[in-house]
């Protein structure tokens, strides 16, 4: 496709957008990216460098439910040598996502453009921020707070410490509060295994105690809040090792800096290296040689990330549908089977079919993995299919949720089947779609004739 021209002046570009965000489709979006488009973080990260890139990777956040709207746009003011760039622009943006955890509420963009398109997105880094949560009477807080201050002001850190006082047990389940004191730096504990206990039996007004590899203590260790807080320079320079397939770099820091491998990144969300190496969107280059070194440095390839979602490298590479990184995590020993998805907590096969990769999600099925009645369905499956209704364990909803994905994945004969058992013809599933709007996006004309035929209906159809 052919991107249009758009007007060179700030105002209309931001009405182009703003229609783009609105109409909410990966045709209304890519038509203002130029063909060489770059968007990554502001450090790098989910890198994309073309215009179809940039549409896979909006494509997956519409598919994972999340919806972005402008909320302001104006110029960027940084002064470069001809003063103000009146073609870089700062956009600031509200996210919804399904779960707010997975994605920050507001996000600030830098776009720079060319001829009146974007050339560079640019995902800025919110302002840093430092939260103690206490509740009054805690010692371990009163002899905290005093040390922390100290402690910024010897390493030069000039950020505000906001104190969060929790006032009661609903306060504390609200915030996740899991003892006094609590410290956050950009929304994320200090203590890297927090994440495994957010659960409601682990909030209240406690006193918290930190284990350590010196014992228990009632404060985060000081090394603890300056991985936080202070850039590592070898964990930089090895995610653009990894990123960029610089292999001779990259073993030099895994040579000179054991135990390297299996870290875990404070100032990257707790992820390992595997975990870069195979992050959205993935296909880095020399990728399956960067596994084999990280994982014979010590990297563990079933290493789970830290949060809500325990998804290990292989669930990344397989959302990505990067098969060279998907054969060398299983070549290392990754669990095929590891469960954890962001998809229903699943394995690898649930991420790739839920997201359309279906290379991906074949390669895995060629090396054993197992499918449950949706992926079945999905990826067309019929004696897989009829074994696993025979079986008797599968509710109605179960059926018709199979019958969708048989039709997202545009496979006629397991939709067949599945509608003989029962499925609902017409039911709105994921993406807001249903059946039929589902195989008219997976491009399936005969899937789609039929489904017509049948006399299924849009989403748009359906009586409100």
């Amino acid at each position: 496709m052919t991107a249009p021209d758009h007007p060179g002046s700030s105002a209309e570009f931001a009405t182009a957008l703003f229609a783009a965000l609105v109409a909410g489709t990966r045709e209304a979006f890519t038509a203002l990216l130029t063909d060489d488009v770059h968007w990554g973080g502001e450090h790098g990260g989910n890198q994309c460098t073309s215009r179809a890139e940039a549409g896979d990777h909006y494509d997956g956040l519409l598919a994972a439910g999340v919806t972005i709207t402008r909320t302001e746009i104006h110029p960027d003011l940084r002064d470069g040598p001809d003063g103000p760039d009146s073609n870089t622009l700062l956009v600031r943006l509200k996210v919804d996502a399904p779960d707010p955890d997975d994605f920050p509420a507001e996000l600030t963009v830098r776009l720079t453009l060319r001829k009146g398109l974007i050339a560079d997105i640019r995902e800025l880094d919110p302002p840093p921020s430092i939260e103690l949560l206490f509740f009054d009477g805690c010692p371990h807080h009163e002899t905290f707070l005093p040390h922390l201050r100290q402690l910024l002001g010897e390493y030069a850190v000039a950020i505000p410490i906001t104190l969060v006082r929790i006032d009661s047990e609903d306060d504390a389940r609200a915030r996740r509060f899991l003892g006094s004191p609590s410290l956050r730096v950009n929304g994320h504990d200090v203590d890297l295994t927090a994440a495994g206990r957010n659960s409601d039996a682990n909030y209240g007004l406690q006193c918290r105690l930190y284990s350590t590899p010196n014992g228990t203590t009632g404060t985060p260790p000081d090394q603890w809040i300056l991985d936080a807080l202070i850039e590592n320079p070898t964990h930089e320079a090895a995610i653009t090792a990894v990123r960029g397939g610089e292999l001779s770099t990259l073993t030099e820091l895994l040579d000179a800096n054991p135990g390297l491998a299996a870290a875990r990144l404070a100032r990257h969300e707790s992820r390992t290296l595997l975990h870069i190496a195979t992050d959205w969107p993935g296909h880095y280059p020399g990728v399956a040689a960067t596994i084999a070194a990280l994982v014979a440095a010590g990297a563990d390839p079933n290493a789970a990330s830290l949060g809500d979602h325990a998804e290990t490298p292989l669930h990344w590479a397989a959302s990505s549908g990067d098969l060279d990184a998907i054969n060398a995590l299983l070549d290392a020993g990754a669990d095929l089977n590891a469960t954890g998805a962001v998809i229903a907590g699943g394995t690898p096969m649930a991420d790739a079919t839920a997201f359309g990769q279906w290379e991906a999600a074949r390669l895995l099925l060629d090396r054993g993995a197992s499918t449950n009645l949706f992926e079945a369905a999905a990826l067309g499956l019929v004696s897989r299919v009829i074994r696993l209704l025979g079986n008797g364990n599968h509710t109605l909803d179960g059926i018709t949720s199979s019958f969708w994905g048989a039709c997202h994945g545009g496979q006629l004969d397991t939709a067949i089947i599945l509608l003989d058992h029962g499925a609902d013809l017409n039911w709105v599933g994921y993406d807001e779609l249903t059946p039929l709007d589902a195989a008219r996006r997976a491009e399936a004309p005969d899937l789609i004739d039929w489904l017509e035929h049948r006399g299924a209906r849009t989403a748009a159809e359906r009586p409100t």
